[in-house]
């Protein structure tokens, strides 16, 4: 990729930006894109503030020397300011990004870095998908198509709207939106230069950074960031703070890999959606959720009932004590991805 020197007038940073390439189409924002959690010294939880679109969360691990991005979130234009904003905590240089797994929201800032001088690290099936057929996956498909609709709704609710607060809050979405757009149509799937099958290590000084592939969960490549020194795993949506979308996943067998989880030594968990925690037992929470999702799902279409009706009658509100579910339903995405599983079996 070409340098060329671009001064921004980034209100957000504060700084006059130097560019590693041509600045992507929606990067035009204000205020912070990124609030920055320094969960251990060094090593940073990355999560929006809403002044620019990003979907889920990254992280970012400072070294003697260098930087390691782990995600790099939903479209070029969120990962060139991710680095811009990087710059306000170190002048390291980024060498290494880590995708956990090929989804859009973690994978699709890929682009914009010199793989001549960056390494992107990710599962082998990570590089397949993003290789192959990654933008016609349902789950992006779904994402993309519904974003002018967003915009127009917007627009519909600011031409009535009176209050001035109001109003200002959604010219702001719109133009999150509308950067969003932008930056979808300059995106080119970029797989990862460096893959692994099981298990990497990195060592940068004191610091070791394990890379682990536990077993087919929220993908069939999904991959845990473990530093044992520092008791911290970044597990992207293998584990999150909340629910974990469905559309590629294992239901059966992410139990299983959650378990391989629950056998390393960590304090906190970095997820790739929600704050950082501490308490393990959701891991638990999310296995029990995913055995009944799961059983019922499959009873359903053993009645012959539609996933569409399915998605609608099954309940799930015992785990709303744990899980953020607020009445009966599973996503349909959701159901269609186990009717599928199940018809294969």
């Amino acid at each position: 990729m070409r340098r060329l020197l671009a001064l921004a007038c980034l209100l957000t940073l504060g700084i006059v930006a130097a560019a590693r390439s041509r600045k992507p189409a929606g990067t035009d924002h204000t205020g912070r894109a990124f609030r920055f959690n320094e969960v251990r010294k060094g090593v940073y939880h990355v999560v929006g503030t809403g002044t620019l679109a990003n979907v889920g969360n990254a992280s970012f691990i400072v070294n003697d020397s260098d930087v390691i991005v782990v995600d790099d979130h939903v479209s070029p234009a969120a990962a060139w300011v991710l680095l811009e904003e990087i710059k306000t905590v170190t002048d390291k240089p980024v060498t290494t990004v880590i995708n956990t797994h090929f989804h859009f929201d973690h994978a699709h800032g890929n682009q914009i870095f010199d793989q001549s001088k960056v390494n992107i690290i990710g599962h082998e099936f990570t590089r397949q998908m993003l290789l192959s057929n990654s933008l016609a996956m349902p789950l992006y498909k779904n994402y993309v198509t519904g974003i002018p609709g967003q915009i127009d709704d917007l627009k519909k609710r600011l031409a009535s709207e009176s209050d001035a607060t109001t109003q200002a809050q959604l010219e702001r979405q719109i133009k999150v939106n509308e950067n969003n757009l932008a930056s979808q149509r300059e995106l080119k799937p970029t797989p990862p230069n460096i893959t692994l099958k099981d298990r990497m290590t990195l060592y940068r000084g004191s610091r070791e950074i394990q890379i682990r592939y536990l077993g087919r969960g929220h993908t069939a490549g999904d991959v845990v960031v473990y530093l044992p020194n520092e008791k911290l795993v970044l597990t992207g949506d293998f584990l999150t703070a909340g629910m974990s979308n469905l559309s590629d996943s294992f239901p059966d067998e992410w139990v299983a890999s959650l378990d391989e989880l629950k056998k390393l030594d960590f304090d906190a968990v970095l997820p790739g959606h929600g704050e950082a925690f501490t308490d393990k037992a959701k891991i638990g929470y999310w296995q029990d959720y995913l055995r009944d999702v799961w059983t019922e799902v499959g009873k359903a279409k053993r009645t012959g009932m539609s996933a569409e009706d399915a998605s609608k009658r099954i309940d799930m509100t015992k785990h709303k004590d744990h899980l953020p579910i607020n009445g009966p339903g599973v996503p349909l995405i959701g159901v269609q991805r186990i009717y599928a599983l199940l018809d294969q079996k």
